[in-house]
């Protein structure tokens, strides 16, 4: 039988893990959400308006 206390070591190590990961994902998403809206304007060719 395993040792209850490593188990629930696991289980926590496990949920970190997740946790971390949707945080960078979150992240990465945002960072290239502002990527696209610098390059969309520094390659928008149309004239300023009048």
């Amino acid at each position: 039988m395993a040792n209850p206390v490593a188990i629930g070591l696991g289980v926590v190590a496990v949920l970190g893990a997740v946790v971390l990961l949707r945080a960078s994902i979150r992240a990465l998403r945002r960072a290239g959400l502002r990527v696209d809206a610098i390059l969309a304007d520094e390659l928008d060719d149309r004239p300023p308006p009048r």
